[in-house]
C-alpha cells in the first residue's frame, strides 16, 4: 500500500488507478448509504475521489488509508447535502410511534435483500440517515458525530433513536406488504 500511496503523491496514473480499483466499491457503497438516490451517490463518489487524490499528501500513515478515505467521503456527503438542500440543524424531531419494539426482528432482516435495506435507509431524513450511518455502520461515537455535525451529543442520540424507530416501522410495513 505504501508504494501505491507514494505513486499517488507523485500523481502516477497507474497508482491512482490501483487505489481506485482497491477502494471504489467500498466507497461507492458508503456513498449509497448517505445519498438519497444513485445519482447523488455517484456525485458524492466522484467528488470524494477527487478530494482523495488532491489531499493524498496529507496521509501520514498508509495503513489507515481506508479510514482516512471514509472520512473524506463522509465529509463530501455532508457538503453535498448542505449545498443541495440547505441542510440545517434541527433539534426537535417528531418522535415516531413509541409502541414499537426496540429490536428489529432478525428474521426479517435476514430475508431482506441488501439493496432493499439500503433503499429503506436512503429514505430516512438527512440527519437521521447521517447519524445512523456514522454510528451503526462507520462506528463513530456520539461525541465524534456531534463534533462533525456541530450538534449536541443528545441530539445525535435522539437522531439515532428516531432513525431506528423509523427503520423498524418501515421494515415492519415492508414485511406486511
Amino acid at each position: 500500500m505504501k508504494k501505491i500511496i507514494a505513486g499517488c503523491i507523485r500523481r502516477n496514473v497507474k497508482s491512482q488507478k490501483d487505489l481506485y480499483d482497491r477502494y471504489s466499491s467500498l466507497m461507492l457503497g458508503l456513498c449509497y448509504r448517505y445519498a438519497k438516490n444513485k445519482s447523488d451517490a455517484e456525485d458524492i463518489f466522484q467528488e470524494g475521489f477527487l478530494k482523495v487524490f488532491e489531499n493524498i499528501r496529507q496521509l501520514r500513515n498508509p495503513e489507515v488509508v481506508e479510514w482516512w478515505m471514509k472520512k473524506i467521503f463522509i465529509n463530501e456527503a455532508f457538503k453535498f447535502y448542505k449545498k443541495q438542500t440547505g441542510l440545517y440543524l434541527v433539534d426537535d424531531i417528531t418522535l415516531l410511534e413509541n409502541s414499537m419494539s426496540d429490536n428489529i426482528n432478525d428474521d426479517i432482516l435476514n430475508k431482506m435483500e441488501t439493496d432493499e435495506l439500503t433503499r429503506i435507509i436512503q429514505n430516512l431524513p438527512e440527519r437521521m440517515r447521517m447519524v445512523f450511518n456514522m454510528h451503526i455502520i462507520e462506528g463513530f461515537s456520539h461525541q465524534e458525530i456531534a463534533n462533525m455535525l456541530e450538534i449536541s451529543v443528545g441530539t445525535s442520540k435522539s437522531h439515532l433513536h428516531d432513525a431506528r424507530k423509523q427503520l423498524q416501522r418501515n421494515i415492519f410495513i415492508k414485511k406486511i406488504v
